[in-house]
């Protein structure tokens, strides 16, 4: 299986004040890269009919910090399935700058819907989507 890879570049604004990307910007960076993903894939990642939105919000974060990166570091962060489920997407991530790791970690996705402001519910994940994700990534 080949992950899903997207580079960022660390901005000022991401750092703290030693010049260290603050913690908090790796989740900004997998997101982002998730993103990327369903754009190269066609799909919505977050879809609007009517009244009705739908897409896949965080359930459970995790991530592991190896070492630190400063502004100006170019990021690879790479994205795998680790489960392409009927309600829920989970997903392991690395990140690296110049080969070297800085971060491993994992994000859960559920999908739901919600009419206007109302609560979420969880739903199926639709089929389109579960068949581009195993076809991208081979499983």
């Amino acid at each position: 299986m080949s992950p899903f890879f997207a580079e960022h570049r660390a901005q000022f604004a991401d750092t703290d004040a030693a010049g260290i990307v603050h913690f908090s910007t790796m989740f900004l960076w997998v997101e982002a890269t998730e993103e990327a993903l369903f754009r190269e894939l066609g799909i919505p990642f977050l879809r609007q009919e009517g009244a009705r939105t739908s897409g896949f919000p965080r359930v459970r974060v995790e991530c592991d910090y190896l070492a630190p990166v400063h502004r100006g570091d170019l990021v690879a962060v790479s994205l795998a399935p680790a489960e392409i489920g009927d309600k829920r997407l989970a997903w392991s991530f690395e990140a690296t700058v110049e080969g070297r790791p800085v971060a491993k970690g994992s994000l859960i996705t559920v999908y739901a819907w919600r009419e206007g402001q109302g609560v979420m519910a969880a739903a199926l994940v639709p089929l389109e989507i579960k068949k581009a994700l195993q076809k991208r990534f081979g499983v």
